[in-house]
């Protein structure tokens, strides 16, 4: 392996000496341009994977034209009022996650105070903060106080407010490049498409040098900075994760997050942010576990017995862990099987022992804060055609994000059942069966059949509140009136429960995977995966 550079990176891109001058080189100083730090020659998290996937990313803009021109001026200043509030960086440098002159021309923005008439020049935020904003609107979620909603993303405002500083450029230039990727769909806009890949693959870089500084833990910054780049795959623009052919890269994020989490220690659950990036990170390590039969990740088992049953957001990573350990012994349990090193009646012994299991974890959504109605479809007023209800009846949640952690815990379920449905199916191929041992087998089949089919039908019944159809009050959305607000987050929630059903890893009817392909239609509608990816996004 050749030698790594150790001046800053400007520096190394320019390929030119670097004094290595703390905390901005003179180079850089000089040319007025953002210094942004230095790396060290040890492995650092993220280096294999960064090359691998900013490779992808730079693919991806190559595809899209960019109308990336140098500056030829600086911005424009702003009142001192503005400049405080805005989270762009100092104007007498340049960020490259600014965006040009053209490309500003190029963005359709809103108007940012509603509730007044018009605004002045002077005080417009910049175009980069207002695709901040509108980020933020559609898709963090605040805890709320009525329910046992913990939130999504609800410590991101605060934390992007802070990354004027260096050393924190990472989540700047991940969060921007998730606000452009999701404002360049909704307004088909290329050259925002083309800026998103170049922030994302600016963002794993600068996660790199972060993490490389010798003996630093891990700090709040970086956490996030990891889980936005996971959504960034998966959400806005659906890039990497879903259409990259190589296995390499599926859990690649997971295996990061994990390695941060390992090194924040188990003190980070003791303070309400830490916690709060704990269970945000580590619940889509848990997702994607389940979804690419991922082995465990060591540490995990220690960090959640430090967890309190009694509350719900505890619980939720508690009884995924469970699901998890479920679907890892039944898949164990069918290589046993296979290869006759067990008998029929272990076999069921041990089928039944994880169906216990699974009784407990569903048993324990029966209290109050998990409540949610279920109304008759006949006895609602009519839906326009095109959003009409999937299923007979429609679940009404206190908020989107419950619904989500209802049909995140279904999901898990599922396939954790589908686990169990392969052991027997293969413990049915034994010759040596006697017809009462057939009998048994053949009624668990039928069961775990239909308890995954039950539980995919109480998904579909979510579809119409996640979209915006209905509201958490049963009153129908007039889409004549323009789209629902929630359309955007409800569709990312949406995405893997409605994945799972409508793929053929679980045993659901031919009818309920024709409704997740529907589904799944309207979520490409509504993220832009469509016009943006067309067959490319057809998951």
């Amino acid at each position: 392996m050749s030698r790594l550079s150790r001046g800053c990176l400007r520096c190394r891109q320019r390929r030119v000496k670097c004094d290595q001058g703390r905390p901005s080189c003179q180079r850089c100083v000089k040319r007025n341009e953002i210094c942004e730090g230095y790396r060290d020659d040890a492995t650092i998290v993220f280096r294999y994977e960064t090359e691998k996937v900013i490779k992808h990313a730079n693919a991806a803009a190559l595809v899209l034209p960019s109308t990336t021109s140098p500056r030829t001026s600086r911005r424009r200043s702003r009142s001192a009022d503005n400049r405080s509030n805005s989270s762009r960086l100092s104007t007498a440098l340049v960020d490259p996650s600014d965006l040009t002159e053209q490309e500003s021309g190029s963005v359709e923005l809103l108007q940012p105070f509603p509730w007044a008439k018009t605004v002045p020049a002077h005080l417009r935020p910049a175009p980069e903060d207002e695709a901040v904003d509108r980020f933020m609107d559609k898709y963090v979620i605040y805890p709320c106080n009525e329910t046992s909603s913990s939130g999504f993303l609800e410590h991101l405002p605060g934390l992007f407010k802070d990354v004027n500083v260096e050393g924190r450029f990472a989540l700047r230039w991940a969060v921007r490049a998730a606000a452009y990727a999701d404002l360049s769909k909704a307004q088909d806009n290329t050259a925002l498409a083309s800026k998103a890949f170049h922030c994302y693959g600016m963002a794993l870089s600068a996660l790199g040098e972060s993490l490389s500084a010798p003996g630093k833990v891990p700090d709040d910054y970086d956490l996030m900075t990891a889980v936005m780049l996971d959504i960034f795959e998966v959400g806005p623009r659906n890039h990497l994760t879903f259409f990259v052919e190589n296995s390499t890269m599926k859990g690649a994020h997971a295996q990061g997050m994990a390695q941060i989490l390992r090194l924040r220690g188990s003190d980070q659950i003791y303070n309400p942010r830490g916690w709060s990036l704990f269970r945000l990170a580590h619940h889509r390590i848990q997702k994607q576990q389940l979804a690419f039969n991922m082995k465990l990740l060591d540490g995990t088992a220690h960090w959640i017995n430090q967890l309190n049953d009694d509350t719900p957001s505890a619980r939720l990573e508690k009884d995924a862990l469970r699901i998890n350990q479920t679907c890892e012994r039944a898949r164990n349990l069918q290589e046993a099987i296979a290869s006759g090193k067990l008998s029929i009646y272990e076999v069921l012994e041990m089928v039944h022992e994880l169906v216990k299991l699974d009784e407990e974890v569903a048993s324990w959504r029966e209290k109050p804060e998990w409540s949610f109605k279920t109304l008759n479809v006949s006895d609602l007023p009519e839906f326009d055609p095109s959003v009409r209800p999937l299923t007979v009846t429609v679940q009404i949640h206190p908020d989107l994000w419950l619904a989500y952690e209802w049909n995140y815990h279904r999901t898990a379920r599922s396939i954790g059942y589908q686990q169990l449905l392969n052991c027997l199916n293969t413990a049915m191929g034994s010759p040596d069966l006697d017809d009462l041992t057939r009998e048994s087998l053949r009624v668990l089949i039928e069961q775990f059949t239909e308890t995954i089919r039950l539980l995919a039908d109480e998904v579909l019944s979510t579809v119409p509140q996640s979209l915006g159809d209905i509201d958490r009050l049963g009153r129908l959305h007039d889409h004549a009136a323009g789209p629902p607000r929630c359309r955007g987050i409800g569709s990312y929630l949406l995405l893997w429960p409605i994945k799972m059903i409508k793929g053929v890893q679980l045993s659901t009817t031919p009818e309920q995977k024709r409704s997740g392909q529907m589904v799944f239609e309207r979520i490409r509608e509504y993220t832009g995966m469509k016009s943006h990816l067309g067959p490319l996004s057809v998951i």
